[in-house]
């Protein structure tokens, strides 16, 4: 088996394709782990899901988890709509690809809130964090991402070939097709979590600054009643603190909150905060 930390190497950080092939090649001992794997086993070491609205933190937070005592990590990531094609996943095949996961494994995720899903991982007795952002700064995140680092994704080729930071920014509001909708339908379909008892909710902002500690020791907290141990609490959120460090990210290019106004004229920014308002109000952000 890969060392603990065999993916933050920066090599494989550097190289989507050795990183997603390398989980792709290990996923059939994976699978056959999974088939002698007793249910019992997930009461004593529940799996961590870290989920996220996209551009959110899911890296962030996947840093959190993997600093969990035990806690296994193989690059595994579940997405409802995948960067490649944004084709959605239907529940039953999001509740199968949960069924995979392993005792005290770690993964990332994109998953909007089905009852499905809720109950796949109820299941295994999975940790859930969910992880969010205000939605202006996602999408300014966003059309960086897709424009300049994921040539992977689907809309690359879309968001490249447009001359300036204005029209990709109309790209992300606006949509483009059915499986790049206007911004609002694709952030919607993931604020159903924040009412479900048991997930563990987490501003995106909260993890910087004064606020860090106290979101940390809720992911402690949380972790602990689904079962997870650890002897000393304080000593667990102090190591997990240690452990967020954006710079790390292979996505990551530029974190922080309020950011979204930068070179935006005050007619600019009200115009996207109108255009956001049905997000901006699920999520708990003013408009």
């Amino acid at each position: 088996m890969l060392s603990k930390r065999f993916f933050d190497h920066s090599l494989i950080q550097r190289n989507a394709v050795l990183r997603k092939g390398i989980v792709f090649a290990r996923e059939p001992v994976l699978q056959l782990q999974g088939l002698v794997t007793d249910s019992k086993d997930f009461a004593t070491a529940p799996p961590i899901v870290a989920n996220s609205l996209p551009k959110s933190g899911t890296h962030l937070l996947l840093q959190i988890t993997r600093a969990l005592p035990g806690s296994r990590y193989f690059g595994r990531f579940i997405a409802t709509s995948p960067s490649l094609t944004q084709r959605e996943r239907s529940p039953a095949v999001l509740a199968r690809r949960i069924a995979r996961t392993l005792p005290a494994e770690t993964l990332g995720a994109h998953l909007f809130h089905f009852t499905e899903v809720e109950v796949a991982l109820r299941r295994i007795n999975a940790l859930h964090l969910f992880i969010y952002r205000d939605p202006r700064d996602v999408v300014i995140s966003e059309v960086n991402y897709l424009a300049e680092m994921n040539r992977w994704h689907r809309m690359h080729r879309h968001f490249a070939a447009l001359p300036d930071a204005t029209s990709r920014l109309k790209l992300a509001l606006e949509g483009f097709d059915a499986r790049y909708p206007e911004a609002n339908a694709r952030m919607l379909p993931y604020a159903g979590w924040l009412d479900v008892p048991g997930v563990v909710a987490i501003r995106y902002e909260n993890l910087f600054g004064p606020r860090q500690a106290d979101e940390i020791a809720r992911v402690v907290a949380a972790w602990r009643l689904q079962g997870g141990t650890s002897a000393d609490e304080d000593a667990l959120v102090e190591r997990l603190r240690r452990a967020v460090d954006p710079s790390k990210s292979h996505t990551f290019r530029e974190g922080g909150s309020g950011k979204w106004r930068r070179g935006m004229t005050d007619a600019e920014a009200e115009m996207v905060s109108q255009r956001l308002a049905p997000s901006l109000t699920a999520y708990g952000y003013p408009i």
